[in-house]
């Protein structure tokens, strides 16, 4: 088990799941959550 944790290639492979990870944070468009916000519309009158 403990080799298998030391290995190049579960660096390698957990390296790029968190590169990943942070780039789609880092590069998600802020404009398009606001976009999206601008779209919802209540579908009856709030009394």
């Amino acid at each position: 088990m403990m080799k298998r944790l030391k290995s190049s290639a579960m660096w390698q492979f957990a390296g790029g799941f968190v590169l990943g990870a942070i780039g789609l944070v880092v590069l998600q468009p802020a404009d398009a959550t606001r976009a999206m916000v601008g779209r919802i519309v209540p579908t009856h009158e709030i009394r």
